[in-house]
């Protein structure tokens, strides 16, 4: 195992994009999408930071650290908020959650069931909803890209990682609920920009990730139809591929892995890999 693998990237100075993925409801896919795309990035020579802000902790789960909370030598989130320590020092390998190998390429900030408090452990804190924009410069110029996997709602972490930002990855499915999601979540995203744009806080979408969809209206029109509005609503935003559905993401999470790693040529992980194409992250 080489040292490289275990030891952070240093500051290059260069631009480092940082990608908010998000919705207005939960189960769109987010921790998914955030798994695969950071796999991906890394293994086509990206250093790729994932900082996960869910209290249930998919993305960690994915990404090889299945209860961090159960292990007291690991800093989380949480205790990065806490003081306990530093964004810097919260950094660990990704790693292959069956081998234990370390993923090349690829880091992560570790969520914590606790994130829960977040809210209050920041209630009397002035500009409270930058609080990650203030932490974020830590890393800003040692990673390529920075993932940041909101929790299925609009709190304050979500806001945080709205602030923080260079783009904004809307996520949702094929159904009324997820697609719903993305009309509170621009209202959200306008009433932030109000009073966050001196900061460079984005006004609106850059992307929009839709998952499992379905490639035929004979296998359900209700679904096929809300697709089709979503890309008349939104355009060029919306990112080809649809990933349609597929039993092998939710075998994937039961096994603790990325779908790109755990079958890289079913449908969903070949469709999430040209999702990041159509991204940039990688050519």
């Amino acid at each position: 195992m080489s040292t490289e693998t275990l030891t952070p990237p240093s500051d290059t100075g260069l631009k480092t994009r940082v990608l908010t993925l998000v919705s207005g409801s939960a189960g769109a896919g987010k921790s998914t999408l955030a798994a695969a795309l950071a796999e991906q990035t890394a293994a086509h020579g990206r250093t790729v930071c994932v900082i996960g802000l869910d209290r249930q902790r998919d993305v960690s789960r994915l990404l090889g650290y299945d209860d961090p909370d159960a292990d007291e030598n690991l800093l989380t989130l949480i205790d990065v908020i806490d003081g306990v320590g530093t964004l810097d020092e919260a950094l660990v390998p990704g790693r292959h959650s069956k081998t234990g190998e370390p993923i090349p390429n690829l880091w992560l900030v570790l969520e914590s069931s606790r994130l829960d408090t977040l809210t209050v452990k920041l209630a009397g804190v002035t500009a409270r909803e930058m609080w990650l924009h203030q932490l974020l410069p830590q890393l800003l110029g040692r990673f390529d890209v920075i993932l940041l996997d909101c929790p299925g709602n609009l709190d304050l972490g979500t806001q945080g990682a709205l602030i923080a930002g260079t783009e904004i990855v809307g996520c949702t499915k094929s159904q009324e609920k997820e697609a719903r999601g993305l009309t509170a979540l621009e209202d959200k995203i306008a009433h932030l920009n109000k009073s966050f744009r001196f900061m460079g806080m984005r006004d609106g979408l850059d992307w929009i990730v839709i998952g499992e969809g379905v490639s035929d209206v004979r296998q359900g029109k209700v679904y096929f139809d809300i697709e089709q509005q979503v890309r008349e609503a939104y355009g060029d935003l919306v990112v080809q591929p649809t990933v349609r559905d597929d039993v092998k993401v939710p075998e994937a999470y039961s096994a603790s892995l990325p779908v790109t790693l755990y079958k890289p040529k079913s449908d969903a992980a070949t469709a999430l890999v040209q999702v990041g194409k159509a991204m940039k992250l990688y050519t």
